[in-house]
């Protein structure tokens, strides 16, 4: 059995943006966490030690659902920034269980060919990676005599040659015993040095030697590895800062840093479909367990409906899933509704978007339109009137797309479904036909391949555009002539808030996807409102 410790006290500096709501262990890389990558090479046997503090409890949850029967424990690091902090200082808070050899392995490390159990454990070692890298003096060198054994530890900066190595920030402790009298011997080196202080005192260090590091601590090569691994998945799932996605084994896992998201997400899921959904064979995936911030589900089977949509199919999923429970309310909270969800949800985003990415929703040109700025357009809907239009039930998806459809055989199961409509529990039926219908103007796949564009011409101009498959513009069609022939639905009014969706949505995504959303958006909007045909919805 061997121990392993993980320091993931530090705040991730180096990860800017993305270690704002969460430790840099829980940033994504392709499939699954980081801190996944390093678990997933032990046994269920082995001891994993977690060292906690930044963001501590919101790591602790997602090692958890991640990994359920991992042999782990948490320790708490009090002390994790500002004087006497380090990593030195976090190894000691786990002093009492690491009495014994142990593997030492920095939480931002990835080895995808290194295997743990292909090593000897008769002598200490360390990882060192023998390739040339332009950021190599960001670490910390090894010099290695020709037996591969560590002859100096050197600091940073230093020139990459034969026999200086980078190390990469994993090694095997074996006399533990010396490692700690390190600690003993000079306190202060020992919390800012870290494990290689410890190293430095150790009779014997070998080396081993990796052509196949992953340094996730590094922004630009993190960002490089994103999408190396984003391209090999099946699935297509775009960044959001407060929220994670992520897939281990048979598992789906759902992270979030907003408690009421996760208890309303867990709430839905057991009430949602209503009894006509279920013999219209849609379904939702089995629900797993919970914690604050993480739910977890089966991985259901089937192929996402984007895969193998026709217009056909659309037909059928529309049929099928919209065929819900219509609530009956009084006119004072449908107006409460639309006012909340819509009208004011959508101008407080279009500030934080416009806040976050230094924006400015002036009036301006997109693609050789004149756009009035989006704010004024959105106070000039007639809230009211498309309130008393809308459709109300609980068995709303709330995120209606295609790559949030499972299609198996005669089952459509629905993932990711939306935790609440604002304040209240109670959805819009034309909030997912306009999600639907905003699918085929902004294809995920396109995203996730940058086949988009935006870029300012000069201050006041600016040009979108994004790729469009053939099967896109043709559901799209299909979806307007079914809203045309509709005795239920209004063709404008599923139109105006699909708008409205591009517009609410940029501020929840990254840049330059945010932009370009925000963009479409006010561009959609604008040509909604220049149309004369649609001066009934406004006031």
């Amino acid at each position: 059995m061997k121990t392993i410790v993980i320091p993931a006290a530090g705040l991730g500096s180096r990860l800017s943006s993305f270690t704002k709501n969460y430790s840099k262990a829980m940033c994504t890389l392709g499939p699954k966490p980081i801190i996944s990558y390093i678990i997933d090479k032990f046994e269920n046997d082995d001891e994993i030690i977690i060292l906690l503090g930044y963001k501590g409890d919101l790591l602790k949850q997602v090692v958890q659902a991640c990994h359920p029967t991992k042999n782990i424990t948490f320790v708490e690091v009090d002390n994790f920034e500002g004087p006497g902090s380090g990593l030195g200082y976090s190894l000691h808070c786990a002093y009492d269980l690491l009495q014994k050899p142990f593997i030492f392995w920095s939480c931002d490390t990835v080895l995808p060919a290194f295997d743990v159990n292909n090593v000897s454990y008769d002598d200490n070692w360390a990882v060192c990676a023998n390739f040339v890298d332009e950021c190599f003096n960001e670490y910390r060198h090894f010099k290695l005599n020709r037996d591969k054994y560590v002859v100096d530890i050197l600091p940073k900066d230093v020139q990459f040659k034969d026999g200086i190595l980078p190390y990469v920030g994993v090694a095997f402790i074996k006399d533990y015993k010396d490692f700690w009298a390190a600690y003993n011997m000079n306190k202060d080196a020992f919390i800012k040095d870290g494990e290689t202080f410890g190293l430095r005192v150790l009779k014997s260090l070998r080396g081993y030697e990796t052509a196949n590091w992953l340094d996730m601590g590094n922004k630009v090569k993190f960002e490089y590895w994103k999408k190396i691994y984003n391209e090999q998945m099946d699935a297509t799932i775009l960044e959001k800062p407060d929220e994670a996605i992520w897939f281990i084994d048979d598992r789906v896992i759902k992270f979030h840093i907003s408690e009421k998201f996760i208890a309303d997400r867990v709430k839905r899921f057991k009430t949602m479909l209503c009894d006509k959904q279920k013999a219209n064979n849609v379904k939702l995936p089995y629900l797993l367990s919970w914690s604050k911030n993480t739910y977890v589900y089966k991985m259901a089977p089937g192929v996402i409906a984007s895969k193998v949509i026709t217009t056909n199919m659309l037909s059928d999923i529309l049929k099928r899933c919209l065929d819900v429970d219509e609530l009956v309310l009084e006119d004072e909270t449908r107006y409460e509704i639309y006012d909340d969800f819509y009208r004011n949800k959508t101008l407080s985003r279009i500030t934080k978007y416009c806040t976050e990415y230094t924006d400015i929703d002036d009036p301006c040109y997109i693609n050789g339109i004149y756009c009035y700025p989006a704010t004024e357009i959105v106070k000039a809907i007639n809230w009211t009137a498309l309130a008393k239009n809308g459709v109300f039930t609980n068995n709303y998806h709330g995120d209606f797309h295609l790559e949030n459809i499972l299609v198996n055989n005669k089952d459509y199961i629905l993932l990711d479904i939306r935790q609440n409509f604002g304040k209240t529990m109670i959805g819009d039926v034309y909030y997912d036909i306009a999600k639907m219908w905003h699918s085929f103007i902004v294809n995920h796949e396109m995203v996730k391949n940058e086949l988009f564009t935006v870029e300012n011409e000069d201050a006041n101009h600016i040009k979108i555009d994004i790729h469009r498959t053939f099967i896109d513009t043709e559901c799209e069609k299909a979806l307007v002539n079914w809203l045309e022939k509709s005795n239920i639905f209004d063709k404008g009014q599923a139109e105006l808030l699909t708008a409205i969706i591009f517009l609410n949505i940029a501020a929840c995504h990254v840049y330059p996807y945010s932009k370009f959303l925000f963009n479409l958006g006010k561009l959609m909007i604008n040509n909604f409102y220049n149309n004369t045909n649609n001066k009934k919805y406004f006031v």
